[in-house]
C-alpha cells in the first residue's frame, strides 16, 4: 500500500505543516530522536541522519527527490541490501534477487508493517489495523468468500458499470473534459460496494463520500503522522486537523454500517422466534460474520478496510491505463476489436475476461510503466532473520524490495515504451504463461501484487474488476489527453502518483456490440 492519495504538489505538501505543527513535531521528534534512534547499524546507510535536524530535512527532502536517492543509491550499492530514510522512516532495501528468498519468511510481517507505516494503533486510523487482526477477517473474507463469489461477480460488475459511467460521463457525442483520477475514484467506489455491501448500500451516497473521503483523506494525515515517533503519535492526532477529519469520517462511517448491522440482527431474531429460514445476504457484512471466529471487531472499520485495498490499487490500475491509452488513440482501436469479439462468442461468461489476453497485457503493461512505487513487498521483522545467503536482518526493521528489474533493460527492451502486446508476447512463449498474466505474482515484478504467501489476495477480482470497467470505457467512449493537460505522474518522494491535474477528453461513441444485453453464465 503506498501513498497514492497525497496532495497534488509538494508545495501543498509543505503548506500542511504550518509554523505551529512544525514547532510542535521538532519538540517531540527530539525526544523521539535522543531515546529511540539508538540501534545498531548493520547496513551502509544511503542517507544517515546525523543530528535530529538533518534527520527531519532527510525526510522532507525525501518527499522532494525521493526517486533520485533510490536511483543513485541502487547505482552505489550495487545488488546489496542499503539503508534508506524515507517518508515511512528508515527502510532496507532488498536487491530484486531477494524477492523469492523472503516470500513465504514468517519473521517478516508485513500485516504489521500496514500497521506501523499508517498509524494503526492512532484514533481514527483504526481500519488500518485490520490487516493484523486476530482472526485474520479481511484476509480470509478475501481469499475464501471473495474468491469463491467470483465466478458470479461479472454480473453485478457490468451492471453497476453501466449505471456508474452513464452517471459519471453521460451520453453526450460532444467532446468533454474531465479529471482523470476523480472520475475513475468516483467509479471504483461503486463498483467495489456493489460487491462487499450489495444493492442496499451500494448507491449510498453517503457511504461512497466516506469511502472516497477516508481513503484520500487517511494518506493525506498519514504523511504528517510520518515525522513523529511513535510513542507521540496519539497525542498528536488530538493536535493535527488532517486527524480530526479522519476520526470523523471513521464515526460517520459507524453511523451508516450500524442500522445495517442492527436491522439484519433483528431479521435473524425474528425468523428464529417464528422458525422461519434464517435470512442470508451475500456481500462482505456477511462474510466477515462467517470468517470472525468468535472474535470481536468493529463492521465499519472492517469495510473501511476493504474499501481502501479495492479503491487505492485499481483507482490507480485503471487511471494508469486510460492515461498511456489517451496518449496513443490508434491502439484503443485494437483493445475494442478483441473485447467485440470474445464478448460477441462468449458473453459475459468467466472465460470471456480470461480470453482478453491482449487486454490482459495492457493492463499489466501499464502497471510496468508506471508503478504506484518502485520498491515493494513492505515487511517489518518480528524477530531476528537471518536469510540464505548469511544477511541478517533485525527485528523492528522495516523491509521493501527493489522491483528495478520492471525497467530493467535486459529484461524488457525498450523499457521506456507503452507496449501493449508486450506480456502478451511473453505469455506466448514456453513457460511464459504463468508470468505473464495481469494476475501472476512473480519476483521479478514484487510491486505490483506483491509475491509469495502475502501476495494480494484481492488481485483476481482487482482484475476482473478492471478488465469490465475498461470494456464499459473503451467500447462507449473515445478518448484523447485534454489539451494542455500533463500525463506525466506526480512524484513524491518514490511514490507515483496519477496527478490531481490530468484531464482526458471523452465523447459517447456507438459501441459495437450491447453490454447490457449480454448473457450471463
Amino acid at each position: 500500500m503506498a501513498s497514492l492519495y497525497l496532495p497534488s504538489s509538494t508545495e501543498k505538501l509543505w503548506s500542511m505543516l504550518t509554523p505551529a505543527t512544525t514547532a510542535t513535531i521538532l519538540i517531540v521528534a527530539t525526544i523521539g530522536f535522543v531515546f529511540l534512534n539508538r540501534r545498531k547499524d548493520d547496513f551502509p546507510h544511503a542517507n544517515p541522519p546525523d543530528t535530529l535536524s538533518f534527520k527531519i530535512k532527510k525526510q522532507i527532502e525525501f518527499f522532494q527527490n525521493g526517486l533520485e536517492t533510490l536511483k543513485s543509491s541502487r547505482e552505489r550499492f550495487a545488488g546489496k541490501p542499503f539503508r534508506l530514510l524515507t517518508n515511512v522512516g528508515d527502510v532496507l532495501v532488498l536487491p530484486p534477487h531477494y524477492a523469492h528468498s523472503i516470500r513465504n519468511e514468517e519473521g517478516l510481517s508485513f500485516s504489521k508493517s500496514i500497521v506501523k507505516d499508517f498509524h494503526g494503533d492512532v484514533p481514527g486510523f483504526d481500519p488500518f489495523m485490520f490487516p493484523d487482526h486476530e482472526a485474520q477477517i479481511l484476509q480470509n473474507v478475501v481469499k475464501k468468500q471473495l474468491t469463491k463469489y467470483l465466478n458470479t461477480v461479472t454480473e453485478p460488475l457490468s451492471a453497476e458499470a453501466t449505471f456508474a459511467i452513464n452517471l459519471i460521463y453521460g451520453e453526450s457525442p460532444e467532446w468533454k473534459e474531465i479529471p482523470l483520477q476523480d472520475s475513475v475514484l468516483n467509479l471504483v467506489a461503486r463498483l467495489s460496494s456493489r460487491i462487499f455491501l450489495g444493492e442496499e448500500l451500494c448507491r449510498n451516497e453517503d457511504w461512497l463520500t466516506i469511502t472516497k473521503d477516508y481513503t484520500v483523506d487517511s494518506f493525506k494525515a498519514a504523511v504528517k503522522l510520518t515525522v513523529v515517533p511513535q510513542i507521540f503519535k496519539t497525542l498528536m492526532s488530538y493536535v493535527f486537523e488532517e486527524c480530526k477529519i479522519v476520526y470523523a469520517h471513521r464515526q460517520r462511517a459507524r453511523e451508516i454500517i450500524q442500522p445495517v448491522i442492527d436491522k439484519r440482527l433483528a431479521l435473524r431474531q425474528k425468523s428464529q422466534r417464528e422458525n422461519q429460514p434464517i435470512p442470508k445476504f451475500n456481500d462482505a457484512i456477511e462474510w466477515a460474520e462467517e470468517e470472525k471466529k468468535g472474535a470481536s471487531y468493529d463492521a465499519a472499520d472492517f469495510q473501511l478496510s476493504l474499501s481502501m485495498a479495492a479503491i487505492h490499487t485499481t483507482t490507480d490500475l485503471i487511471s494508469t491505463t486510460m492515461i498511456l491509452l489517451a496518449q496513443e488513440p490508434a491502439i484503443i482501436e485494437e483493445l475494442r476489436e478483441e473485447m467485440v469479439r470474445v464478448l460477441k462468442a462468449e458473453g459475459w461468461q468467466k472465460s470471456a475476461l480470461f480470453n482478453m489476453k491482449l487486454l490482459d497485457s495492457t493492463i499489466k503493461e501499464a502497471q510496468r510503466i508506471k508503478p504506484i512505487e518502485p520498491l515493494g513487498m513492505r515487511r517489518i521483522a518480528i524477530k531476528d532473520v537471518t536469510l540464505e545467503d548469511g544477511v541478517v536482518i533485525r527485528k523492528g526493521q522495516k523491509t521493501v524490495v527493489d522491483g528495478y528489474r520492471m525497467q530493467d533493460p535486459s529484461i524488457h527492451a525498450n523499457p521506456g515504451k507503452f507496449d501493449i502486446h508486450r506480456f502478451l508476447r511473453i505469455r506466448e512463449t514456453p513457460g511464459g504463461s504463468n508470468k505473464a498474466q495481469l494476475v501472476s505474482s512473480t519476483p521479478d515484478n514484487p510491486t505490483a501484487f506483491g509475491h509469495g504467501k502475502h501476495a494480494c489476495p484481492g488481485r483476481f477480482f482487482a482484475a476482473n474488476e478492471t478488465k469490465i470497467a475498461l470494456c464499459h470505457l473503451l467500447l462507449k467512449y473515445d478518448w484523447e489527453v485534454a489539451p494542455g493537460s500533463t500525463v506525466k505522474p506526480l512524484i513524491i518522494g518514490i511514490t507515483h502518483n496519477i496527478d490531481p491535474e490530468s484531464k482526458l477528453r471523452y465523447r459517447r461513441r456507438k459501441e459495437e456490440i450491447n453490454l447490457e444485453s449480454l448473457e450471463f453464465n
